[in-house]
């Protein structure tokens, strides 16, 4: 008997049988419950008790149809909410039939769907190899920062820096070493700037930090002072303590009179002037020659300002 309870709750057709063939029987009871307590057979009562009957019959079945359909109606408007405004779509049902299992299970794909959308998201503005930010992420995620700084009158800083003979470390310890250093300057460079300051590895030993700030001079004291980590840094490889340097270039941006690209180019004016007085520099942009009087260069960080959409 337990059995037989436990299948019936846990079908929905078995319910919305057992409600309809009340419904549709409800008539023919009543009239054998009215003529069994010995009623008279006249036609009009007859009639009145049959009306009665299949009327509650008919709200009956309406009010229980109604409990049984009405979460499928409810899933759909809600499926609609998460595709128009991201909403997760829970709805509460009742029961353990196959509707109950319908909305549990729509949720759980939905939740799993949306795990898998953030990791394909961290993926594709990540950088795979040191957990950095990659190229498409800084090029989404600067445009809040200028805003930002704009309204609070701040400057944006831009410091690009590229290691400095970081092909004869492939070349000399293989392609796996390189990887190794490139991890480590990403972590010593990410303890020295602030926890909201934007970094990012826009090319292969190229790296791009985007700081807000009113101090006149925070850009060039922050490059130093990476710079200066990096070269003391001095990562292990094979037993052998390798020498890691990089060359900067800083531009402090006004964002109310300058777009990103034109801060990236200046800054990039400064990281080439310092790759050109020797290396192991930090260079303001004021300080490198205009950009017109340079030889061409082809930087990841212009690729970065025309938004390719590519990960580095």
């Amino acid at each position: 008997m337990g059995r037989i309870v436990q299948v019936v709750r846990g079908s929905l057709v078995i319910k919305v049988f057992a409600v309809c063939f009340g419904a549709i029987h409800l008539p023919l009871i009543s009239l054998l419950l009215y003529l069994g307590l010995g009623r008279p057979a006249d036609p009009v009562p007859i009639l009145i008790v049959a009306l009665v009957a299949t009327l509650l019959g008919s709200a009956l079945a309406f009010l229980a149809v109604y409990q049984f359909v009405s979460p499928i109606d409810r899933l759909v408007k809600a499926m609609d909410r998460y595709q128009k405004e991201g909403v997760e779509p829970f709805v509460e049902v009742r029961g353990s039939d196959g509707l109950r299992r319908l909305a549990d299970k729509l949720l759980s794909l939905v939740r799993a769907q949306e795990l898998n959308m953030r990791a394909l998201q961290r993926q594709a503005n990540s950088d795979p190899l040191t957990g950095l930010g990659n190229r498409r992420w800084l090029h989404n995620a600067v445009s809040v920062e200028m805003s930002r700084a704009a309204r609070r009158d701040q400057w944006v800083w831009v410091v690009v820096f590229d290691l400095d003979h970081f092909k004869t470390i492939n070349d000399t310890y293989g392609h796996a070493a390189g990887d190794d250093v490139l991890m480590t300057v990403a972590e010593v460079t990410h303890r020295q700037v602030r926890p909201y300051d934007l970094l990012a590895r826009v090319g292969g030993e190229e790296f791009c930090i985007v700081a807000t700030d009113d101090a006149p001079s925070l850009g060039i004291i922050v490059a130093e002072r990476i710079r200066a980590a990096l070269e003391s840094c001095n990562p292990i490889i094979g037993g052998i303590a390798v020498p890691v340097t990089a060359s900067f270039g800083v531009h402090r941006g006004d964002p109310r009179t300058e777009s990103f690209e034109d801060m990236l180019r200046r800054a990039d004016a400064g990281l080439y002037a310092a790759k050109g007085n020797g290396r192991n520099l930090v260079v303001d942009s004021k300080d490198a020659p205009p950009i017109g009087d340079q030889p061409q260069r082809v930087s990841l960080t212009i690729e970065l300002a025309e938004g390719d959409g590519q990960t580095a």
